[in-house]
């Protein structure tokens, strides 16, 4: 049987957003005071992946994505692009 892996994200742009992810995604984790694994249990992926998240090397789906910005409040917007939420 042969495995199939995902294949590493090959754009500046998908990088720029999976460095965006991560220092969103850490920003979180910082000021929920939570482990790295206690936060991927929250963010519904494996630890593993959380860390390939944060060096840039995972290829989330959009299923993921959406997921990670449901469980975390944080838009869509801000989780990928790094904007923060214009305060109203």
């Amino acid at each position: 049987m042969t495995t199939i892996k995902r294949k590493k994200t090959d754009t500046d742009l998908g990088t720029m957003i999976l460095r965006n992810m991560a220092s969103v995604m850490e920003r979180e984790r910082e000021k929920r005071d939570m482990t790295k694994k206690e936060f991927a249990q929250l963010l519904e992926i494996t630890t593993p992946y959380y860390f390939s998240m944060l060096d840039a090397t995972a290829n989330p789906s959009l299923q993921v994505i959406t997921r990670i910005s449901i469980n975390l409040k944080v838009p869509m917007e801000e989780l990928m692009m790094g904007a923060r939420p214009r305060e109203t």
